[in-house]
């Protein structure tokens, strides 16, 4: 079997859970002690998030579901849900990691800020994480765009991981997703501040992942993806030409490899050393919008909500594209979209102007109510299909916030010129 067979059949792979199509949620956040400081990521004199991952391990050990928590290059703390099939049932082992974190932070004289890009610190003010793979990344972002260092310790997310069930589900949910993307990122900006300053109209989270490495970041539009006719075979090929970030040893040591994944993949196929796990390790370094890892498609355009509305953008993904007649209606939408259409929709994305014009003549924000509205139908014909209770709850809301107030990376921009206190009081104070 060739190489390209060998990592499509690993993002097919049968899922564990039988048939039923499982979602998981991974969120992220920023860590600070009381005065303000970011908190060191690595063990040290002081309490670090490295004490903090293991508390939190820790505070789970009697759980049912037992979260999976990592963290970041600048000590940013991620939770990941175990997969389930309603989204009430990740919304609960949510509220179980934040039970659990409050604790730690009244315990360890803590606080968090609930934005997608720091506030308040430069990318060499925050203490980067002693991790050999972490550590060749940043080297290799140094060359490779202007803003790894401020992707890797100043941005936080949340990404959305849907089950796939047949190769045909795959390409249908990527390419819906992709054309989706601008929408989803601009609906739901969250990076108001930057080094202390205003955001004014940039949408950093998004440009600064867009501005990381080409060979493996953007939208797979970027990458002549157009549309969904062979498109997994197309994201096989941007995995296997990108320059390799790392590779892992036999005995599972991290090392530096000089050439493209599809080099260091083809030189483990011909030894018979090639498995799932070292193609694992390959499709985790592309940082596409949409990606595929083993059996389930990863929407990472998301910006870590404001605290409450966490859920919003797994039940936005799931309403959109988990529900056939919905996947329907959006191909029909997007079929008549230009190339230029989608372009355009593209380069809206990196500004935080949701009156700007998109695709056929209608506003950004037009198309986000739209889209909005039709995964509201999707939910309500998930509940019913699958005999699970609404999860529109879980969207509605912030749907409605940003219909009456914005887009929080811009109205908190706005509350912030009016308040007229330092940013961290600001922030502390909302």
């Amino acid at each position: 079997m060739e190489l390209k067979e060998k990592i499509k059949n690993v993002i097919l792979a049968p899922l564990e859970t039988g048939k039923d199509r499982m979602i998981g949620v991974e969120l992220e956040d920023f860590i600070y002690d009381m005065k303000g400081r970011r908190l060191p990521v690595n063990p040290g004199s002081e309490y670090s998030a490295s004490d903090l991952l293991k508390n939190l391990i820790d505070l789970q050990v009697d759980d049912k579901y037992k979260a999976y928590y990592s963290i970041e290059p600048g000590g940013q703390i991620e939770w990941a849900s175990t997969p389930r099939r309603s989204l009430h049932d990740v919304q609960i082992e949510l509220n179980s990691h934040q039970t659990r974190l409050n604790q730690l932070f009244t315990t360890n004289q803590l606080e968090t800020i609930d934005l997608a890009v720091e506030p308040i610190y430069l990318p060499s003010e925050i203490e980067f994480i002693d991790h050999k793979k972490y550590k060749l990344m940043h080297e290799l972002f140094l060359r490779t765009g202007k803003h790894g260092p401020w992707m890797m310790r100043n941005t936080t997310s949340v990404q959305v991981n849907i089950d796939i069930l047949s190769k045909t589900d795959a390409e249908e949910m990527a390419f819906l997703a992709d054309c989706l993307t601008p929408f989803c990122v601009l609906m739901f900006a969250n990076g108001p501040f930057m080094a202390g300053k205003p955001a004014n109209n940039s949408n950093h989270r998004y440009n600064f992942w867009n501005d990381t490495d080409p060979s493996r970041c953007g939208d797979l539009f970027d990458h002549g993806i157009h549309s969904k006719e062979q498109l997994l075979d197309k994201f096989v090929d941007i995995v296997l030409d990108a320059p390799s970030i790392f590779t892992v040893s036999a005995g599972n040591d991290i090392k530096k490899f000089d050439g493209s994944l599809k080099q260091w993949l083809q030189a483990l196929d011909q030894s018979d050393l090639l498995n799932e796990h070292k193609i694992n390790i390959a499709l985790h370094q592309i940082f596409t919008h949409v990606r595929f890892k083993k059996h389930v498609l990863e929407v990472r355009g998301t910006d870590r909500p404001p605290t409450g509305f966490e859920m919003a953008p797994a039940a936005f993904w799931v309403g959109l594209l988990t529900v056939d007649t919905i996947r329907d209606q959006l191909g029909k939408i997007f079929s008549r979209w230009s190339v230029d259409e989608r372009k355009f929709a593209n380069a809206n994305a990196c500004i935080l102007s949701p009156s700007s014009i998109g695709p056929t003549g209608k506003s950004m924000m037009e198309w986000i109510n739209i889209f909005s509205f039709l995964a509201i139908d999707g939910l309500k014909i998930r509940s019913e299909s699958l005999h699970i209770d609404n999860e529109q709850d879980l969207f509605t809301p912030y749907l409605n916030m940003i219909n009456e107030r914005g887009i929080p990376a811009i109205f908190m921009q706005d509350d912030f010129d009016n308040d007229r206190k330092p940013i961290i009081e600001f922030l502390r104070a909302k």
